[in-house]
């Protein structure tokens, strides 16, 4: 791949995000500039929480934003490695006035994005990610620089994760969930969850095994794959566990597999929390949150629980903004992230396991039986069978697809959910045999159809 030269920062602008890959197009030189520009527009010495994955792309660049904003006089409180709700929290925790987190994650495996955030941890609206790009095309117009000795510090806070892990206990029944004596699989996919994620859950007395918690180098395979989806499934079985449970890179959401090994959707996890979790049926008269596109089987859910729905489109930040301003119960995204506002407006990965640990106690049942009687849309649906060659790296040559093709999509992990002309497909990557499952709806059935047959022609392809 060769060096690109990014003269306008729209170039890595994606949904609101600044994301390339590193050194050939999101290059050091970049990083601290855009570091200088954001450092800025804040007062001089206030305080900036700062985080990463575990990558060396993400650490280098993380290391020349730093930089950037050391310039400008800001303060650094530095989570080296950690996940993205850590440093949500964080932030809210020590009242900073902002915070940035360096990843790649899922959707952008083999990129390295930048997120901003705000005061109350919720990510920079695309409006305001703007400014910062318009800043850097005309840099260093807008950038301040201070003198030497006042130059901003870097500060260490390595007890931060400690209190994140008791914070989130207090918000279960400890003692009632240890009763339980359940078991389950987490994979947590070569990422920071992997210093979390088994303390917390070993803490509230559940037994965990836990995959993939050290690090790996970058590979083009995004991480969960099919393959660490499918190893997690098959050692759920095997070790008779109750759950399995794949962690995204960042932390901020996952994916859910019963006690059989199968995916649970995110439309049956959405209903399985409105149904079961307490304070969300407490809340009745409150708005719940969701992205367009819902199945219309899926709302008549919500409605007929007796919740009204606002739809809010997926821009970062804009689901937590909403939360707050309609005081919304409960929120939905159908990137897999759930939020739930008795803790934060925010998605947690570690929080939305933790309800799924609830509700399996206080219903003393498992997730299978819990989500059988959900409603289920009338789909159209298809099975194409590919080469267990490209299985490995399917979910990249998914992505390409759909770009190729100019469709609007949305990363559901183990699936993509493309969106055309008022029809939805879900694009999966079976579990248990090498093979894309189509499933396509739309309130004309025949646009359905055609839009299968057209996406089964360009999978074919693959």
């Amino acid at each position: 791949m060769e060096y690109v030269q990014v003269k306008n920062l729209n170039q890595l602008n994606k949904n609101g995000r600044i994301i390339g890959r590193a050194n050939y197009i999101f290059t050091p030189e970049i990083s601290s500039s855009i570091g200088s520009i954001h450092g800025s527009l804040f007062n001089q010495n206030e305080s900036i929480v700062m985080g990463r994955d575990y990558h060396n792309d993400s650490r280098m660049l993380k290391r020349a934003y730093t930089s950037g904003l050391m310039s400008t006089g800001i303060n650094l409180l530095n989570l080296s490695d950690c996940t993205f709700p850590l440093l949500q929290f964080t932030i809210r925790r020590f009242g900073a006035s902002g915070g940035v987190y360096l990843s790649g994650g899922h959707l952008y495996s083999e990129d390295v994005g930048i997120r901003f955030l705000d005061a109350g941890g919720i990510e920079l609206s695309q409006s305001e990610i703007q400014k910062i790009i318009d800043s850097f095309n005309s840099y260093p117009k807008n950038v301040r620089r201070v003198d030497p000795n006042e130059i901003g510090q870097i500060t260490a806070i390595p007890q931060t994760a400690d209190i994140y892990i008791k914070s989130l206990q207090q918000f279960v029944d400890k003692k009632k969930i240890k009763k339980a004596n359940l078991k389950i699989v987490v994979d947590c996919s070569y990422g920071p969850t992997g210093k979390i994620t088994p303390l917390l859950i070993n803490d509230i007395g559940v037994e965990v095994i836990a995959l993939n918690t050290h690090y790996r180098e970058r590979s083009s395979s995004p991480v969960p794959s099919i393959n660490t989806i499918r190893n997690t499934a098959d050692i759920v079985k095997a070790s008779n566990s109750h759950l399995g449970i794949c962690f995204d890179v960042d932390g901020s959401r996952l994916l859910v597999v019963d006690e059989n090994g199968l995916e649970i959707s995110f439309e049956d996890l959405l209903m399985l929390f409105i149904t079961f979790d307490k304070r969300i049926q407490n809340s009745k008269a409150n708005t719940i949150i969701t992205t367009p596109f819902l199945p219309p089987v899926v709302k008549k859910f919500i409605e007929d629980s007796g919740f009204p729905i606002k739809e809010v489109e997926n821009y970062p930040g804009e689901i937590s903004r909403q939360i707050r301003e309609e005081r919304a119960c409960f929120a939905a995204a159908d990137t897999l992230k759930f939020y739930f506002p008795e803790y934060s407006p925010l998605s947690d990965g570690n929080f939305i396991l933790l309800k799924i640990l609830e509700i399996m106690t206080n219903q003393d049942d498992l997730l299978s039986s819990l989500t059988r009687g959900f409603p289920k849309g009338t789909k159209v649906n298809k099975t194409v069978a590919v080469s267990p060659q490209i299985i490995d790296n399917v979910h990249n040559r998914l992505r390409k697809m759909a770009d190729e093709n100019g469709y609007e999509y949305h990363d559901i992990i183990n699936e993509l959910k493309i969106i055309k002309d008022d029809a939805t497909v879900d694009i999966k990557v079976a579990l248990h045999r090498d093979a894309i499952l189509l499933s396509a709806e739309s309130e004309d059935k025949i646009k359905a159809s055609k839009m299968i047959n057209k996406l089964e022609k360009e999978i074919s392809k693959l």
